[in-house]
């Protein structure tokens, strides 16, 4: 009945948004952040995995969303200094675990360039979220390349980190994915025949082209609506979650 609900719902959504246009007036547009609220109330039950989750607290809302709730998850963030502030955030709730990990399907060390600290305080406060796997990204956001500095962190596969923690596999809600143009690669390493959030959310705004189709269509494949939300991409199982 939600599939059916929801589909009604985006319809009723696309025709209201072009007759919006016609008269000059912005869309209505479809907010993960009220998705989530709306099917996961205040104090209820919610599972979530976070792959780079930097220290938990900047750039978005999901901190203190899961803070209102009783939440259990796994935070990944592979950087040291990042992630001690990551455990001090989330030591409020021992059933949240962080891991000290990157993600990648085959190494087990890698190479994540970041912002040295001595430079930070030169930018604004969103250089702290560009370390990437990929040395020139710094570039895509005009970073004088000598404020950049390389850490080698601990790596393993999305699965054989997953394993480790089954008990959420059964339940999960949301799967949230920044890793700053890895995005696509992490996404390739779910395995939807064992986990199947009920709301995926990744970075696509540093994908190419290519890539952000076939990650949109991967998900389709697995019956997900895919929609944009700034430079972030939310799928949503219209099965299990209300949209309207």
């Amino acid at each position: 009945m939600s599939y059916f609900k929801n589909k009604i719902y985006l319809n009723y959504l696309r025709v209201r948004n072009k007759l919006r246009k016609s008269i000059g007036k912005d869309s209505i547009l479809l907010s993960s952040k009220k998705i989530l609220e709306d099917n996961f109330k205040l104090s209820s039950d919610f599972s979530f995995v976070q792959v780079g989750a930097n220290d938990g607290v900047s750039f978005d809302f999901l901190f203190d969303f899961v803070s209102k709730r009783n939440s259990v998850g796994i935070v990944l963030e592979p950087i040291e200094s990042y992630f001690n502030e990551l455990k001090i955030n989330y030591a409020f709730n021992q059933n949240i675990i962080p891991i000290k990990t990157a993600i990648h399907p085959t190494l087990k060390e890698a190479s994540i360039y970041k912002i040295n600290p001595i430079f930070q305080n030169q930018y604004p406060s969103w250089v702290k979220g560009i370390a990437s796997l990929d040395p020139n990204h710094h570039k895509k956001t005009n970073i004088d390349s000598e404020h950049i500095i390389e850490e080698k962190v601990k790596a393993d596969s999305l699965i054989n980190v997953l394993n480790q923690y089954n008990f959420i596999f059964d339940n999960l809600h949301y799967f949230q994915i920044d890793t700053e143009g890895f995005d696509f690669e992490v996404l390739k390493m779910i395995d939807f025949n064992k986990i199947m959030p009920i709301i995926l959310k990744f970075e696509s705004v540093n994908l190419s082209n290519d890539d952000k189709f076939a990650a949109f269509s991967l998900l389709e494949k697995q019956d997900y609506y895919v929609f944009d939300e700034g430079g972030d991409s939310i799928a949503v199982n219209l099965n299990l979650i209300k949209l309207y």
